[in-house]
């Protein structure tokens, strides 16, 4: 079977402007394109990449959505401070970009907050709306949850709690809280998509889940919020630990190679042909 050249061409076009966006992407997350800083006009850029100019502005069209660029009629395409234009789907493409630890750090200690605040006041409405399918629906997500814990499968169960997570949403009923929880499903599902390795089984969350589950049976907010924040209050504070060892180990050796350079440009000789 032969693809329809017009297809096929326009695949070709959506690839090629999806590996634009991703570099000039990449340069913006790093600095390597500054704030302010103008691209190159269409011309250039095209020739660049050797594409055509229809290519290149739907990759300037995607940077614009994120808003890492801004474009204005007759001013050509600016490079945006992502630091106060940025949204959450911006931090997976950032950690890619091998920031520095002691900033990502930074950021999970502030998302964590906000994260639980969030669950808790979903899981709120959850107990107090949710129907029995809705109900049911969690107890199965619940069930193969639990059984992929068994089996230590991250890849199933960080894929798995995304649909537990989605399904709590529903469940409250909640126009509100869906569009407040959407980019955060985006994100939790674009990082473990990009990071699978990140996700670590706790030996807790099943037990967790099966406790949660029951508040809800019982129709008990009092119950499903301290469940909720005893685990949440544990494993967050293992995996800041986690990331504050990680920062404290990548300093020292970054001292480490400091100090040793310092010492070979100190040698007689060391700079010698």
């Amino acid at each position: 079977m032969t693809l329809d050249p017009t297809l096929e061409e326009q695949a070709h076009s959506a690839n090629l402007a999806s590996r634009i966006f991703g570099d000039l992407r990449r340069q913006i997350l790093k600095g390597e394109l500054a704030p302010g800083q103008r691209l190159p006009g269409e011309r250039e850029l095209a020739q660049r990449y050797e594409t055509n100019r229809n290519t290149l502005r739907e990759a300037v069209r995607r940077l614009e959505q994120l808003r890492l660029v801004t474009v204005r009629h007759g001013q050509g395409v600016t490079v945006a401070d992502f630091r106060r234009t940025g949204t959450l789907e911006l931090l997976a493409p950032y950690i890619e970009t091998e920031p520095d630890l002691g900033e990502i750090t930074s950021i999970v200690e502030d998302l964590l907050p906000a994260r639980l605040l969030f669950m808790e006041f979903a899981i709120q409405l959850a107990v107090r709306r949710a129907s029995e399918t809705d109900c049911q629906h969690l107890e199965d997500i619940t069930d193969l949850l639990v059984a992929a814990c068994e089996r230590s499968d991250p890849t199933v169960i960080a894929h798995g709690f995304h649909r537990w997570l989605d399904a709590l949403v529903e469940a409250s009923h909640s126009l509100a809280v869906r569009w407040v929880a959407n980019p955060f499903l985006e994100l939790y599902r674009d990082v473990i998509d990009r990071f699978p390795s990140l996700w670590v089984v706790d030996p807790a969350f099943p037990g967790h889940l099966k406790h949660l589950m029951i508040a809800f049976r019982e129709g008990s907010e009092e119950r499903a919020l301290e469940t909720t924040r005893a685990y949440y209050k544990r494993v967050d504070a293992e995996l800041l630990h986690l990331l504050d060892a990680m920062l404290t180990l990548k300093r020292r050796v970054a001292n480490r190679e400091l100090a040793m350079g310092d010492v070979v440009a100190s040698t007689p000789g060391s700079g010698d042909c």
